[in-house]
């Protein structure tokens, strides 16, 4: 095959040589690992004897994504790109259409990604903390725990196993913090994000971090349904839609929180926030986030 739109639906031997022939180094070992970790569908099956089989067929689209895949790791600054960063574009086309990506592949694919969870540089983790507490911090929030809040989210990403039971109050002290009046003390008004009309407070913040792990570690491990996948995206696939088509205006009316409504710049950043959110909704439909949330509303009250 020398051009995408000539291509036909070939084996994993037709697959080793197109990336020979664009001079990236390829074997049919490379081809079955790609299709373990979703960057490629299962070849089709093909029984030709009473006693044997022709070599699966890949699917022309699956061929030609095979190509373009090369084609942008040929592109990449790095010697070696990693395969939970090209994943997320096989999410992202998923949960689009139904055209090239097959359920299969995307179910492979999500685990893949859900096992390079917290796969990122320490200065990426830490930026990403800081911007969190820049967020929900009050303004008489202390040093220590400002400190406190950073450390609880650097050490719960990069272990995977956040410690909630004290990240919540943590995150309290952050918020609301104490101050002393003349009854003796009393708490602050909590700062929140979002809109003016519903505004996110840092426990609505927090159970979503939870589910969001939650729905991490089940897709590592495959467990939620497919159905509910499935579900899952027909929802995602309408609220993202609408929130694209309100986020300008969203924007205008946050304020201090427009950042949050702000599209992302560089395609990567747009893939990887539309797979992000997909977390969210797919709590919900899977039936983990209600009692994550009574979790953490009840974790509360004991404080």
């Amino acid at each position: 095959m020398t051009d995408p739109e000539d291509a036909v639906a070939g084996t994993a031997e037709d697959l080793v040589a197109d990336a020979r022939s664009l001079g990236a180094p390829a074997s049919t070992r490379m081809v079955k690992d790609w299709v373990e970790h979703g960057l490629l569908a299962r070849p089709q099956f093909r029984k030709t004897t009473q006693r044997g089989s022709d070599p699966g067929l890949f699917a022309r689209e699956q061929r030609v994504l095979f190509r373009k895949i090369l084609e942008a790791k040929r592109r990449s600054p790095l010697p070696r790109v990693p395969h939970h960063t090209v994943v997320p574009l096989i999410i992202s086309m998923w949960l689009n259409d139904d055209r090239v990506i097959t359920d299969d592949q995307a179910r492979r694919a999500l685990r893949t990604y859900a096992r390079s969870a917290g796969a990122r540089s320490h200065a990426s983790r830490t930026a990403t903390a800081r911007a969190v507490i820049d967020q929900f911090a009050h303004p008489e929030a202390s040093k220590q725990t400002r400190r406190s809040v950073e450390r609880l989210l650097l050490d719960g990403e990069k272990s995977r196993r956040p410690r909630w039971d004290t990240l919540v109050p943590a995150m309290k002290d952050l918020a609301a913090p104490w101050r002393h009046d003349a009854d003796g003390l009393a708490r602050l008004d909590a700062r929140t994000i979002g809109l003016p009309e519903s505004p996110v407070t840092f426990d609505y913040a927090v159970g979503l971090w939870m589910v969001k792990g939650e729905v991490t570690q089940q897709l590592e491990r495959e467990s939620i349904p497919p159905k509910a996948l499935l579900l899952a995206r027909e929802e995602f696939r309408r609220g993202w839609a609408e929130y694209q088509n309100d986020r300008a205006a969203l924007a205008a009316r946050g304020g201090e929180s427009a950042a949050l409504f702000t599209e992302p710049t560089g395609w990567e950043a747009k893939v990887r926030e539309h797979v992000d959110s997909f977390a969210t909704t797919l709590g919900r439909v899977a039936g983990l986030a209600e009692p994550i949330f009574d979790e953490v509303r009840a974790g509360l009250r004991r404080r």
